[in-house]
């Protein structure tokens, strides 16, 4: 068995060579140094140090020697399980694109504080260029970003891959009329006089060009405007699927697959290749939400 105290006050004796030093070095009383070294040297029955009379130095016995070996040990994991309990508290701060944050966050942050409950979160959102160059500076831990950054400093993972969708808001009759349904759709059934447009990347843009898309009804630049406009009836864009129920639920919209449609969007995961001993815990537990990346 240990008592912090003693192991702490044997191992001040063992390290300093006297009784005077140890009291010292653990801030209390030579005697009661002393009563410590006695109650532990009565519990294990056995002579931890030679004390020779007159000398105010000491020497560790083979017992003692024994004891040295597993009090150091006692000692390492004292420290280890306490670095554990600061890591528990730790501190994360993540970032998403627009369209990530809004549509994907909710999932992910409740499961992450599901595993940490006692996790500090700092969540802000912004373009994916300015996110990467806020995780290279160390302002922002992890970016959650459409595209794939290059730099030595990052460590990127690909998540997932969403095929994009068309979302529409027209009634059945007109839906019917124009040949398109819930199951699929076309672009000559959407009509591209009632497009809402959203900048998805360049080769986005260049699906539109091919397809003869130039003037949009509509032009969003950010996801979260988006639902107020998708209510105007009649009108029509193309979203990652992600964010498909969403965007139902929010606008009363249809949503479906899209004949020939864009790209597909890749959400990437970016972060520090050294990672801080602050926020590893954090992190390792959204390793384990996408399966170890």
């Amino acid at each position: 068995m240990f008592v912090m105290e003693e192991v702490e006050t044997f191992l001040a004796i063992a390290r300093s060579g006297s009784l005077a030093q140890a009291a010292r070095v653990v801030h209390v009383s030579q005697s009661t140094v002393s009563y410590r070294l006695d109650s532990l040297e009565k519990r294990l029955g056995q002579s931890l140090f030679l004390r020779a009379r007159g000398s105010k130095s000491t020497t560790l016995t083979t017992a003692g020697r024994h004891y040295r070996d597993l009090a150091e040990q006692w000692e390492r994991l004292v420290g280890e399980a306490a670095r554990i309990r600061e890591v528990r508290h730790s501190a994360l701060a993540l970032g998403g694109s627009d369209a990530i944050s809004i549509y994907l966050f909710n999932a992910l942050v409740g499961e992450l504080v599901a595993r940490l409950p006692q996790l500090r979160l700092t969540v802000e959102t912004g373009r994916s260029g300015e996110l990467c160059d806020r995780v290279v500076s160390g302002h922002l831990d992890v970016a959650f970003v459409f595209y794939e950054p290059v730099h030595t400093d990052l460590r990127v993972r690909t998540l997932a891959r969403y095929p994009m969708v068309a979302a529409f808001n027209s009634p059945p009759s007109e839906r019917k009329a124009a040949g398109t349904d819930d199951d699929v759709t076309s672009l000559s059934a959407l009509g591209g006089g009632n497009e809402v447009y959203l900048p998805w990347g360049p080769d986005y843009d260049m699906w539109r060009k091919q397809n003869m898309l130039r003037d949009p009804a509509h032009i969003v630049t950010t996801a979260h405007c988006l639902p107020p406009v998708m209510r105007t009836a009649n009108s029509w864009t193309v979203v990652p699927a992600f964010m498909a129920d969403q965007l139902r639920l929010k606008t009363g919209c249809h949503v479906a697959p899209l004949l020939d449609g864009p790209p597909e969007r890749t959400v990437y995961c970016v972060e520090r290749k050294q990672r801080k001993a602050a926020n590893t815990a954090a992190l390792y537990a959204l390793d384990g939400l996408f399966g170890g990346g």
